[in-house]
């Protein structure tokens, strides 16, 4: 098995998993498209019985375009569109069961790529998830009968680069400072203060707050807070991973007992449970390594996706 991981600069093209019931493999896309999306990744599974998938909360929007007809039901509080869902930001993890065979394509974009994409302020579909279709409509369909098509993994990546380019690079953006203010909440791992943010938008804290979050899904202490657990979560998977203590210093939690709530409720494990591993796979995300070291010998090291 060779890992294609994804992480804070960017995603290498490779095969994560490979053998008779499934593939995966991760695509850079073309960099003039880098401000708008972060990551495709194309896979391939069988599960002869149902299993639990988990989408941890993300600060970005996944569409995932189902190539086969797939078999998924939705879990207590976890509304996911029946085939080929856009999941919008949100506080909460995604979780759902799958069975049967599964193929298709993620699509990972930025508030700014999917503000493009979709034209409409991402409050409208932040916390749900709706099928592309009700979205894109015939485009979404065109889009899906050419990846069907497609010889392999990289042509559809290829594929997905000349319909992304042609549909969001002179498509209506994010507002400068909006996407700026997202821009510095996660890379910074939420550390930014959100009065700072304003200053630099040149906004009241309050209309920066109201217009942020109907843009782009969430509210900037929302956003800020996701990206400290994203911070988390790559600090305890890296090398020498910090004390559970320690690690909620480094990452601005007043505890650890903190640290564990955010964990919770934002990716409904605790950081011992993420790393022990369960028979739940994670989407983490392209902002996240998704090949811890040393390897936990869990699906965390295998970047599981969840479509």
């Amino acid at each position: 098995m060779s890992h294609g991981f994804a992480g804070t600069k960017g995603v290498a093209v490779g095969d994560i998993s490979s053998s008779d019931d499934e593939c995966w493999k991760v695509g850079s896309p073309d960099r003039r498209l880098a401000r708008w999306v972060s990551l495709y990744l194309a896979f391939q599974r069988i599960a002869p019985v149902p299993e639990t998938r988990t989408m941890i909360a993300l600060n970005s929007v996944v569409v995932g375009i189902d190539l086969d007809t797939p078999v998924r039901q939705q879990m207590a509080g976890s509304p996911l569109a029946t085939v080929s869902p856009v999941v919008g930001l949100s506080t909460k993890p995604l979780t759902y069961t799958r069975v049967g065979r599964e193929r298709g394509i993620i699509i990972e974009l930025t508030p700014l790529g999917a503000r493009a994409l979709f034209g409409l302020p991402l409050r409208e579909i932040s916390r749900i998830s709706v099928g592309i279709d009700d979205l894109l409509g015939a485009r979404a369909r065109r889009l899906r009968e050419e990846l069907q098509a497609a010889r392999d993994s990289n042509h559809r990546f290829r594929i997905l680069d000349r319909r992304l380019s042609s549909w969001l690079l002179d498509a209506p953006e994010l507002p400068k400072s909006l996407d700026r203010s997202w821009r510095s909440l996660t890379i910074s791992g939420g550390a930014i203060r959100i009065d700072d943010l304003a200053e630099r938008a040149g906004l009241s804290r309050q209309h920066l707050a109201t217009r942020f979050h109907r843009e782009v899904g969430l509210p900037p202490k929302a956003v800020g807070r996701i990206a400290r657990c994203h911070h988390a979560i790559r600090l305890l998977t890296g090398t020498n991973p910090p004390p559970l203590p320690r690690l909620a210093v480094l990452c601005g939690y007043t505890d650890q007992a903190h640290l564990n709530r955010d964990f919770r409720l934002l990716i409904g494990r605790t950081p011992t449970a993420l790393l022990r591993g369960s028979a739940t796979d994670f989407f983490l995300g392209s902002l996240i390594s998704l090949c811890p070291t040393p390897l936990t010998g869990t699906n965390l090291e295998a970047g599981r996706p969840l479509f």
